[in-house]
């Protein structure tokens, strides 16, 4: 092979590596925006990246000379050394809009994903697909990424970072992905566009009302991080793989431990200081969290959406888990319809990648009322209690203060097959809340009573005695109750002897 054959194959690959040129690159750098290969560079192991299609351009006569690589770099590198497939949308070539060969390179790294069960990871910039190359008949082809996306939910984790205006197309990757960064101010996701939403409805909205930071993290619950840049994005994306295997035919990696907080003796005392006794008075759970996981440290899923329910990856003694907690802070704790779609998201990925569930139970029930009904509540709540009961990791629940009724069993009451499930002191079981049992059962009783105040207080009183948790461990319905400073080492004794007895194997898909 002569000189110049060869001299023309690295011009090619040089032109491919190009991106938008100078002018369009100091543009998104201007916007607080890193272009597609810098992205690479801090989210894969330095020098990892291999690329897989930079001589792809587009097919389309008008934009063939303007698209190098066509518009998304994509390839395998590594996370912590673990092989990972990942492309990058270039917002710098042609506004960053998908054509029909960065659809093939995509289509070809999901195939490499699975057939090598590694993780896949999109890095999307980008709007619906380029109108020339899909209008017309030509859209009877489209929708591979949906069934490509199945084959690959729950057999190796899926991220998709939304990193500017991802409406349409990118934002379905979204939501069959397992996790969902977006950048805080530059992230957009939804159905349509702006332009698209003035075109069909005539209405004029801003992205931010269709699908920015604050719609998608807290009233859609679509977007399970939200970074304050997009380097914020990157790192939450190697944080978040840290606590999975590269697929469901592993377990999840097992650091090396680190000592928690409630491990020293003013620890030990501030855990065993940090709930009342009385159950109308809140707490800080993010607090307790603290203190119990190796070194303090965990990981946040969906933090600002279903606020009554907090679900963290963390550790104990180098082990994954999936944290599950309830929020005194807000509603008293209790699961409303945005605390149950968040849920069952968290507890079928864990269960999809063998990462144990620990339930930290103080839930007063389901938040109750028409507007509640108009979502379905009822409906939502069942759904949780499959996904729970037909998990098969190991579960620990540590019920806190109250657990009641089926929110009881959604957090992975007895009949929920828990490997252990512990009680502290303050724990109370029932139906219902003692007060609307109270009132249900004996109203009359207290309207008719010379002191009805003072009745109330005396019945009251006797239901919260019946629902001790010393009746409970009494009648062997829990398997114990244990100090707050015992929480930690229970925790690790359960997941210990659990480990033993693991298998792994695929499981199932992932509801998103």
């Amino acid at each position: 092979m002569d000189k110049k054959t060869l001299e023309e194959l690295e011009a090619r690959r040089a032109a491919g590596r190009r991106m938008g040129g100078p002018d369009r690159l100091e543009r998104l750098a201007k916007q607080n925006k890193l272009d597609a290969r810098t992205r690479l560079d801090i989210l894969l192991d330095p020098g990892s990246f291999s690329e897989l299609g930079v001589l792809g351009r587009s097919p389309h006569p008008d934009l063939h000379d303007r698209t190098p690589a066509d518009g998304l770099i994509a390839g395998k590198g590594t996370i912590d050394g673990r092989l990972v497939y990942v492309c990058s949308e270039d917002a710098s070539v042609v506004g960053g809009t998908r054509g029909r060969t960065a659809e093939a390179k995509i289509s070809r790294l999901r195939e490499l994903a699975l057939k090598h069960s590694a993780p896949y990871i999109a890095l999307m910039e980008a709007g619906a697909g380029r109108f020339q190359e899909n209008n017309g008949a030509a859209a009877a082809a489209i929708g591979n990424r949906f069934r490509e996306h199945m084959q690959l939910s729950g057999r190796v984790p899926q991220v998709a970072a939304i990193m500017g205006a991802c409406f349409g197309g990118p934002s379905f990757t979204a939501a069959q992905s397992d996790f969902v960064p977006m950048t805080k101010n530059s992230g957009f996701m939804g159905m349509s566009g702006p332009a698209v939403v003035r075109v069909g409805i005539r209405k004029t909205v801003t992205p931010d009302e269709l699908g920015g930071w604050q719609m998608s993290s807290e009233v859609t619950g679509q977007a399970d991080y939200v970074g304050e840049d997009d380097r914020d994005v990157l790192l939450s994306i190697r944080k978040f793989l840290s606590y999975f295997p590269s697929n469901c035919d592993h377990l999840p990696p097992r650091l090396a431990p680190e000592p928690a907080l409630c491990d020293t003796e003013d620890g030990a005392e501030a855990l065993n200081a940090l709930v009342p006794d009385n159950h109308r008075r809140a707490y800080d759970m993010h607090r307790l969290i603290e203190l119990i996981v190796d070194g303090g440290q965990s990981f946040p899923f969906r933090p600002a959406y279903g606020k009554g329910l907090l679900t963290h990856f963390a550790r104990f003694d180098g082990h994954t888990v999936g944290l599950v907690a309830n929020n005194p802070m807000h509603w008293a704790g209790a699961m409303d319809d945005k605390a149950a779609h968040k849920l069952r998201k968290f507890v079928d990925t864990c269960n999809a990648f063998h990462i144990p569930l620990v339930f930290l139970t103080d839930c007063p029930g389901f938040i109750v009322g028409p507007e509640i009904e108009e979502k379905r509540m009822v409906s939502l709540a069942a759904r949780i209690l499959n996904s729970v009961a037909s998990s098969e990791v190991p579960k620990v629940t540590v019920v806190i203060r109250k657990a009641i009724g089926l929110a009881y069993l959604a957090l992975g009451g007895k009949t929920m097959g828990p490997d252990r499930l512990v009680a502290w002191p303050t724990a109370q079981f029932d139906v219902m809340g003692p007060a609307a049992g109270v009132e249900l059962t004996y109203g009359q009783q207290i309207r008719e009573a010379d002191s009805p105040d003072d009745k109330r207080r005396e019945l009251l009183a006797q239901a919260e005695e019946d629902a001790s948790a010393y009746i409970a461990a009494e009648q062997g319905l829990i398997d114990d109750i244990i100090r707050p400073d015992e929480t930690r080492a229970t925790i690790i004794e359960a997941l210990e002897s659990a480990h033993a007895t693991r298998r792994t194997g695929f499981v199932s898909r992932i509801d998103p």
